[in-house]
């Protein structure tokens, strides 16, 4: 429909469109357009509904739509954006850019604070476009300059309350100040409410969210002055580019999803480099059992499939370990000897079923000179102790890193792998070369 008002060049019906419609969903049409049909909806829409629509996109891409314009528009534009939503985009730019841009903006002061945080730090995040209010003003003061604000802060579901120092002392509600009697005053509306401390790490304060079930979040400083706020929303946003950033790190991919090709090739050529250089002990231990696996060659058929179970149990502990983690819940003895019995559990099962099928397909292969019955105890033993082992791996490799302050999410998925590859070929090989006894 967005398209189709483009092409037929009908500028009323496009800003009545752009009117009518979500920034959301006006982001994402906009993303679909092609350069003159962007350069035709920029030339139409307004400062205001423009920064709306920025705040939607990936600030990569909000900033290729402010690069279009000269300084004053820009500064125009970011100024009607919430000061942390500006401070993610001015982030995308080079360091003389974005303090140009910085200097010509009303919230300057508040944005530069922002950038002083650690991206991974909750003060990178929050707004300070809240409603305050003084624990003396009565009823009706308070209502007037909550009505008089509420243009400009980001919530007025939640008023927080401070003194002449700016000390947090609480909360109230909007429903109650609405509800209270002319006579009462802030101080006798006030709830308390927990809070979090600028540097405190994102993580902790998306699980305080999360546990308290809050929409926003007080931040305050060491000496406890309100600085502003976490929205649940923004909240939800951080949780989701930790949650990707894990995953690339957890698949060994650094931040290249989006960027050309052969940068991405670049970037990913050393990890895989390097994980090939991990996996030559790998193929040393192999070729010590040599004389085994030249005897009997059909050893060799099953052991991707020992590996391959044994991995993937080591995957869904390592999934419980990291999440444990991002939780900031401790890795303790219960949560290990949990997944150390489950897997003792999974290995009798899928032992007891590759014993069965192992014996089956031995049986139909006359030409191997192994009996059926000691090949495919091999196989069961091998598979039921990788897979006992795989969990007690998963778990000390990213508890090893955290001690060492080492992004669990980084290294554990090639460690293990590595190290999985080996116990399994130690064990299976020492099992065949132990019950077939060829050394």
């Amino acid at each position: 429909m967005f398209k189709d008002l483009i092409n037929e060049k009908n500028n009323k019906a496009i800003n009545k469109y752009l009117d009518q419609t979500h920034s959301f969903d006006l982001a994402q049409d906009f993303l679909s357009l092609t350069n003159d049909e962007k350069n035709q909806i920029l030339s139409l829409i307004n400062h205001e509904k423009l920064a709306d629509i920025c705040t939607y996109l990936d600030p990569e891409e909000a900033k290729e739509i402010i690069k279009k314009f000269d300084l004053e528009k820009q500064t125009a534009i970011i100024d009607f954006m919430e000061p942390d939503d500006a401070a993610d985009m001015i982030q995308t730019f080079d360091n003389h850019t974005a303090k140009v841009l910085i200097d010509t903006l009303e919230d300057a002061e508040d944005i530069s604070k922002l950038l002083s945080y650690d991206e991974n730090e909750t003060g990178s995040i929050m707004t300070n476009a809240i409603v305050t209010l003084k624990p003396d003003m009565d009823i009706k003061s308070a209502t007037k300059y909550v009505i008089k604000q509420a243009p400009e802060v980001e919530t007025i579901h939640t008023l927080f309350v401070i003194d002449e120092q700016k000390v947090f002392l609480g909360v109230v509600k909007l429903r109650n100040l609405l509800k209270a009697q002319p006579s009462d005053r802030m101080v006798d509306l006030i709830e308390d409410s927990p809070y979090i401390k600028d540097h405190e790490m994102l993580m902790k304060t998306i699980q305080l969210i999360n546990q308290y079930g809050m929409f926003e979040m007080p931040v305050c400083n060491d000496n406890k002055q309100l600085l502003g706020i976490v929205t649940l929303d923004d909240a939800l946003d951080a949780y989701q580019d930790e949650a990707q950033e894990d995953f690339e790190k957890l698949a060994a991919l650094p931040e290249t999803i989006d960027a050309k090709a052969y940068k991405v090739a670049l970037h990913r050529m050393p990890w895989l480099l390097l994980l090939l250089f991990v996996s030559i002990p790998v193929s040393l231990l192999t070729n010590m059992f040599h004389e085994v696996i030249s005897a009997v060659a059909i050893i060799v058929i099953f052991q991707p499939m020992i590996s391959g179970a044994a991995g993937n149990v080591a995957t869904q502990t390592l999934a419980i370990t990291l999440r444990n983690f991002t939780n900031e819940e401790k890795q303790n003895f219960s949560d290990a000897k949990k997944e150390v019995i489950s897997g003792l559990f999974i290995g009798i099962i899928i032992g007891m079923t590759a014993f069965v099928v192992t014996y089956i397909f031995i049986s139909f292969q006359s030409s191997i000179g192994i009996a059926p019955i000691k090949m495919a105890t091999i196989v069961a033993l091998a598979l039921i102790i990788t897979v006992l082992f795989a969990p007690l791996i998963a778990i000390l490799i990213p508890t090893v890193l955290k001690v060492f302050h080492i992004d669990p999410a980084v290294a554990s998925g090639p460690l293990i792998t590595t190290l999985l590859d080996m116990t399994t070929v130690s064990i299976y090989f020492g099992l065949a070369t132990l019950m077939i006894g060829v050394i």
